[in-house]
């Protein structure tokens, strides 16, 4: 059995910086000049031992009289990281997901990731990128071994639930809220990192609702940025406040190197919370989706284009048959031509500049990608969105009805 541990592609922005999938290292989609999108809208206590590295406080002679160093504290005098540690760590599990053959099969691969507990059922959160395709996971922690079952995987809010015979000793970890966290907050992440079991790392919280593009197009919206390190084997392990509620769930790193820089995301745990009763049921999570390809407009695109303003989405491509085609949006009639455009080449050169301009949703200005899709991604198929679109010299506004993201599009 070949154990994989963790792929790396291009990450969408404007630098081309490497986005990484922290367990299973899902492909991402690599974006030169164009963001072109289907806008639519979840420790063991392991073998190994950990340690905890005291440095004295720099403050006066930290030194006795004989010149030995200051004692590592006792129990009580234990820092808020170690203490939350101590308190959660026997619910956070390891899982190993087996994927291209049984698991004696010289072809088959794993792929290794954390989850958490969350309830007294047995029930684990994780990402969906960790269990992958497998109906069953193997899972350790509590010094035992598990056979986890998946109960649902929501692929495009990468969100899992196993579920495994946890003993009812075991407490779940308590959820907070992302809105407990501003820019600076102490987090703490624990996971596998490389496969070095009950592992903790802290930091502060670098950025609140970023938004991250997936390789089928589908925006993840929310995102809370770390600098608590986080590697290949954190994916699905618990963010956790100062108080020790679960905020967030690790996800992905960004780095041109093969390890953490400091730039790491984790998924709101109010958006697993939102989703919660559909995870748990089994039953499908069904996204809104628009149906379009478009473009954030600037400064430089306007010139270039002649356009009547220098923010909001052009729109490219529709979708045939989509939500937004139905409702009589318009592309730019030279897109297709983008299709065969080298990464160096100038995507303005080829486009004619006809193509329809959203500037709001439900009169909400509208002035980049990032915002239609966070809109969309918070309303429901079937429900009807107007846009504000700007048309040849004209304000039109146009009553979409959104649909279901198509299954094709789910990785």
């Amino acid at each position: 059995m070949r154990r994989r541990r963790w792929d790396y592609e291009d990450w969408p922005s404007e630098n081309r910086r490497v986005g990484v999938w922290l367990a299973s290292g899902t492909a991402l989609l690599a974006i030169c000049y164009i963001l072109g999108i289907w806008t639519g809208a979840a420790l063991t206590r392991g073998h190994s031992q950990t340690t905890v590295e005291y440095v004295p406080p720099q403050t006066g002679n930290t030194a006795s009289t004989s010149g030995s160093l200051t004692p590592i504290p006792g129990v009580e005098d234990t820092t808020i990281v170690t203490q939350i540690y101590n308190r959660v760590k026997n619910s956070i599990f390891t899982i190993t997901a087996v994927s291209g053959g049984k698991p004696t099969s010289s072809d088959a691969e794993e792929d290794i990731g954390t989850g958490f507990l969350i309830d007294h059922n047995g029930d684990l959160l994780t990402n969906a990128h960790v269990v992958g395709s497998a109906t069953t996971v193997q899972v350790s922690g509590d010094n035992r071994q598990f056979v986890g079952r998946v109960i649902d995987a929501d692929q495009l809010d990468d969100l899992a639930i196993v579920r495994i015979p946890a003993p009812k000793s075991l407490e779940p970890l308590p959820l907070g809220s992302v809105k407990s966290l501003q820019p600076g907050s102490l987090v703490i992440a624990i996971g596998n990192p490389f496969e070095l079991t009950s592992s903790v790392s802290s930091g502060i919280v670098s950025g609140l609702n970023r938004s991250m593009s997936e390789s089928n197009g589908h925006v993840m919206n929310g995102m809370i940025q770390t600098d608590a390190p986080l590697n290949p084997g954190n994916s699905g392990g618990p963010l956790l406040n100062a108080a020790g509620q679960v905020v967030g769930i690790n996800t992905l790193i960004e780095s041109p190197i093969e390890g953490s820089i400091g730039i790491g995301f984790a998924i709101p745990i109010d958006r697993f919370i939102q989703l919660e009763p559909e995870l748990l049921a089994g039953k499908p999570v069904a996204h809104a989706w628009l149906g379009i390809e478009g473009m954030d407009i600037d400064n430089l695109m306007r010139q270039a284009l002649h356009l009547p303003v220098a923010s909001g989405v052009y729109v490219t491509e529709v979708t045939p048959g989509g939500p937004a085609a139905k409702a009589g949006l318009r592309g730019d009639s030279n897109a297709a031509k983008l299709n065969s455009l080298s990464q160096s080449a100038n995507p303005y050169a080829l486009l004619k500049g006809n193509g329809d301009i959203i500037v709001g949703i439900d009169g909400k200005q509208v002035s980049s990608i990032e915002q239609l899709t966070q809109d969309i991604n918070q309303d429901q198929p079937g429900q009807t969105v107007v846009l504000t679109v700007l048309r040849a010299g004209k304000t039109l506004h146009v009553r979409v009805t959104l649909g279901t993201w198509p299954s094709s599009q789910n990785p």
